[in-house]
């Protein structure tokens, strides 16, 4: 079973900030999003926990505090990348949260879009 550091996983001191003194739960990073549970890394290794609130509020990327089968509290999040969903109803969609670095990478054959590029070089900055 692989286990992982939490400040390989991106933990940082603005994250351990947010801990209440003796807290019981484990942090655990976000790597996927699922209709009911969320996949996570904790230092014990990769786990799949319950999502405490619609799976819709958490994107891959975001802290959240476990007690080993759900998600019981979602950290504040340094960034977030969203857009807006698809639909007549203007609502975001989460796509990552505590992004530290962003590659954007595109096709240069016949399917490169610039105003796509475009888009995306926005919603990074």
């Amino acid at each position: 079973m692989t286990e992982y550091i939490l400040a390989d996983l991106g933990w940082s001191a603005q994250f351990a900030r947010q801990l209440e003194a003796d807290e019981p739960l484990a942090p655990a990073r976000i790597s996927a999003v699922n209709r009911s549970d969320l996949d996570v890394l904790t230092e014990a290794g990769p786990r799949t926990v319950l999502a405490a609130d619609e799976s819709g509020t958490y994107a891959v990327g975001d802290w959240v505090l476990t007690d080993g089968t759900q998600a019981i509290r979602r950290l504040e999040r340094a960034t977030l990348i969203q857009r807006r969903a698809a639909g007549e109803i203007a609502k975001p969609q989460l796509i990552a949260a505590n992004v530290d670095t962003l590659g954007i990478v595109t096709s240069c054959n016949s399917d490169f879009n610039p105003a796509r590029l475009e888009r995306y070089l926005a919603m990074a900055a």
